[in-house]
């Protein structure tokens, strides 16, 4: 069959619906696909371990002097020690290492010691188990102050773990000390 220019458009407009036809059929069972899997909560894995959103936590401890801050020097210069106690707990099914603390307002990045489970030891490098609850003591140093001593400074601060999720604390009050 000899091509000509009328067979030629023919054939380029059935090849033309034709894939139109498909595209239309592969979007509507795209579509669906997309619906089903959410339908039965199925979420593929995005690395080797799913990386929780949430890992600890945090609750001040209900003790006097649990967080305070006061006034000292770095270089010789008036500084902010701010500190805290808290209890943490671990909702994750893996074993929890917290990296550091952050202060909002103003920034600032801080230390972050946990209790090892069943000693009276802090350090940086002990694991939170699963489930587990232990204590954290954090602090920072601010430089330059940003409140007068005798005040009580309120500010948001927030725990990182191995993850880099940040778990924030909003409005804790620090009394002066």
């Amino acid at each position: 069959m000899p091509i000509d220019l009328e067979n030629l458009k023919i054939a380029v407009g059935i090849a033309t619906s034709a894939l139109a036809i498909l595209g239309t059929i592969f979007g509507w069972f795209g579509k669906a696909w997309t619906w089903f899997i959410a339908l039965i909560g199925y979420k593929a894995s995005p690395g080797i371990i799913d990386i929780p959103k949430k890992t600890i936590i945090l609750v001040p401890m209900s003790r006097a002097n649990s967080l305070w801050w006061h006034m000292g020097s770095m270089g010789g210069r008036p500084a902010m020690q701010i500190v805290g106690d808290l209890n943490v707990t671990n909702i994750s099914k893996y074993d929890v290492v917290i990296m550091g603390a952050k202060l909002r307002k103003p920034k600032a990045m801080g230390h972050a010691l946990v209790r090892a489970q069943g000693s009276a030891v802090y350090g940086s490098n002990h694991v939170i188990p699963e489930l587990g609850i232990t204590d954290l003591r954090f602090d920072f140093f601010v430089q330059p102050p940003v409140i007068e001593e005798g005040k009580t400074f309120k500010a948001d601060i927030a725990v990182i773990d191995q993850f880099g999720n940040e778990h924030w604390l909003k409005g804790i009050e620090f009394p002066y000390m």
